[in-house]
């Protein structure tokens, strides 16, 4: 197992000409970055495995024709990041990464909760309090603009990686204290079926490309502001068609979304 790990992480570039990457400057997307995208598709596509020496960074700075400092950063931008890690006195190593993977379409309600169900999942709260409702959080939820909403930030990670951050508005009169309240099983609409006689009944998501602008979102993704990520938004319902909870969640890379949907119509055509 050494020699062929050994074996691997001698020609490891070599097969990244699969994606026909070449750094350029005339390119919005800084360079270091470009090289960190293809070095970490080359990862998630197993080019690289856990457990392989990751190339030096003048092999890869020569490889890709860029300087030692960009290729540097990409490195250092790949161990910020999870997917890699360095051993002293023995050198840079494919991380052993978790992970994880979703779905757009299934019974879950709730998009924190089905992250929540994934092993080794951790969460916790980067911020939570009271908030005045802007004139977007009036058009979604059955508040006036002013009005007091709570509201939560919250990170989640599986293992050591960060996978998202997502926020929720709630209307604050209908939930009191809801900003101090313990979640029941860390769930959110748990919390509200148990502690407020309030089951979400149906929920609604929508998700698009997008970068992250809002600098807090960045720093807890540990990713440079403007950076590429999926942003989902959603509003979840009571059982009268009430909008209860405002959603908007921040995926970081690296997270799979597969659905699998059965026709109803088995056998017609035949």
């Amino acid at each position: 197992m050494a020699g062929e790990r050994a074996s691997r992480s001698e020609r490891p570039l070599e097969g990244l000409s699969v994606y026909g990457f070449r750094p350029t400057a005339a390119s919005s997307i800084p360079l270091y970055y470009q090289l960190y995208l293809v070095l970490q598709r080359a990862i998630r596509d197993g080019y690289m495995q856990p457990g392989d020496r990751f190339p030096s960074e003048e092999a890869i700075a020569a490889h890709f024709r860029v300087s030692r400092p960009t290729a540097n950063r990409a490195v250092e931008e790949l161990i910020l990041r999870g997917w890699l890690t360095r051993r002293r006195g023995l050198g840079t190593f494919v991380q052993e990464a978790e992970t994880a993977e979703l779905s757009l379409l299934n019974g879950s309600l709730s998009f924190s909760d089905e992250i929540g169900a994934l092993e080794n999942h951790r969460t916790r709260f980067a911020t939570r309090g009271l908030v005045v409702a802007t004139r977007e959080d009036a058009a979604v939820l059955p508040v006036e603009e002013g009005a007091s909403l709570v509201y939560f930030r919250r990170v989640h990670a599986v293992g050591e990686r960060v996978v998202m951050v997502c926020d929720s508005w709630l209307p604050a009169e209908r939930f009191p204290g809801l900003e101090e309240a313990p979640f029941v099983e860390g769930s959110l609409f748990r919390t509200l079926e148990t502690a407020y006689g309030c089951p979400i009944a149906s929920a609604e998501r929508s998700v698009e490309a997008a970068e992250v602008l809002d600098s807090e979102v960045a720093e807890l993704l540990l990713v440079p502001q403007f950076a590429p990520t999926l942003l989902m938004t959603g509003v979840a319902f009571d059982a009268m068609r009430n909008a209860v909870e405002r959603m908007m969640a921040y995926v970081k890379e690296g997270v799979a979304f597969r659905s699998v949907i059965a026709s109803h119509r088995l056998g017609a055509g035949r």
